[in-house]
């Protein structure tokens, strides 16, 4: 018996979403920009939770990554804040690279909005993974290089 194939509710385009990178290091800062845009994105990015809620003001992004550990106003005073000022509904990866034990994980994974808690190193592919997936989008479709298996053989 051949079942009927359901169509899953239709995958955004990528340019249509806007993802808020926080983050002090310039260099991740930039890795995590060309990463998202290479994917499509919209990016815009802020220095520390300051810069990162004067950019929330200005134009509410559909996801947010920051950093945990930031001068300034740091990533879990930024997420207080957007509670605060109802952006609390905007989905938030929180990274950090500081030696966070695990009770700080669970609390930080507790806030309504945070969807997901990475330690520096960021796997990338997981990280642009888990962004089509929240954000409901159609990753890019990029050409294939040809592989070993794929070479002609003569007959």
């Amino acid at each position: 018996m051949d079942e009927e194939m359901i169509p899953g509710p239709a995958l955004a385009a990528p340019s249509e979403k806007l993802i808020l990178i926080i983050e002090d290091d310039e260099i991740l800062r930039g890795l995590l920009e060309v990463t998202a845009q290479q994917e499509g994105f919209q990016v815009a990015t802020a220095y520390d939770g300051h810069e990162g809620a004067q950019k929330v003001a200005e134009r509410a992004p559909d996801l947010i990554i920051t950093d945990l550990m930031m001068p300034g106003k740091g990533g879990y005073e930024f997420l207080r804040d957007l509670q605060v000022t109802g952006h609390g509904a905007i989905p938030v990866l929180v990274i950090s690279a500081s030696l966070v034990n695990d009770s700080t994980v669970k609390l930080i994974r507790q806030e309504a909005n945070v969807i997901e808690f990475i330690r520096k190193p960021l796997p990338m592919a997981a990280l642009v993974a888990r962004l089509h997936t929240v954000l409901k989008t159609q990753p890019p479709v990029r050409a294939r290089t040809k592989g070993i298996n794929d070479r002609h053989r003569g007959a």
